[in-house]
């Protein structure tokens, strides 16, 4: 019996969710919605799936085991707990949402409905990654004392026209730390554990006409005593 995959939101990062779904054996991509109906059409005859006319058919759909949510970051809630309410695990695009508020109530309904539900963050997958966390967690390093990531991209205006809602603090919840940072974030948060203080600051230096940081940089103070940096930019050209 094959498992089905239904994908909420049309946009460039759901095709990377339709080619992954495609490789993995015993499952299939059952169908999309985007709210725009030309998107979905368009997705739909792509990737050879049914094109649902509302979240809500998608999420009651009787062939679909698991739910991605490839919608902006800011837009993750609503169809989240449509899909966990409607009995679906459920695949959340990074980051999970844009405030504590929002991630507690994807996490809780996932508990009160007894769903599965998983963040995107491929960088733990990493051959690398886990066996560095596994010698770290083995202690081979001796003690950490710092802990560092460093994410100077560069990203250039027509990044910004193309997709609009990454310009916008509400529909993406921030620039240069939450959509390019956020996992090497995630991993040195993996690696080092959870901080117990942080000073940061942020600003819009290098780019005109949006609304999101371009540059930040925060100094952290882990539980373990260890301490570390943050720096994040869109801006650094050419970048690395």
């Amino acid at each position: 019996m094959k498992h089905g995959f239904g994908i909420i939101g049309a946009g460039s990062i759901a095709e990377v969710h339709a080619r992954a779904i495609d490789t993995i054996m015993d499952t299939e991509l059952v169908g999309v919605f985007d709210h725009n109906p030309g998107k979905t059409q368009s997705f739909s005859a792509k990737y050879n799936c049914r094109a649902f006319e509302s979240i809500e058919e998608l999420c009651n759909d009787n062939g679909i085991d698991m739910v991605c949510i490839c919608t902006p970051s800011g837009r993750h809630l609503e169809p989240a707990l449509a899909a966990i309410t409607a009995g679906k695990h459920c695949i959340v695009e990074k980051p999970l949402e844009i405030s504590i508020e929002r991630c507690d109530r994807i996490i809780n309904a996932g508990i009160k409905h007894n769903v599965l539900v998983s963040g995107i963050f491929p960088m733990r997958f990493s051959k690398v990654n886990i066996e560095l966390r596994k010698a770290i967690t083995q202690g081979r390093f001796g003690k950490l004392v710092m802990g560092d990531a460093y994410v100077k991209w560069f990203r250039t205006p027509e990044y910004y026209k193309e997709v609009k809602w990454r310009a916008d603090p509400i529909a993406s919840g921030g620039g240069a730390v939450m959509n390019q940072a956020i996992h090497s974030v995630d991993l040195l948060r993996w690696f080092m554990g959870k901080v117990s203080a942080v000073c940061a600051f942020s600003g819009l230096v290098g780019h005109e006409g949006i609304e999101v940081e371009d540059v930040a940089s925060a100094t952290l103070k882990f539980e373990n005593g260890a301490v570390g940096v943050i720096e994040a930019s869109t801006t650094v050209n050419p970048g690395f």
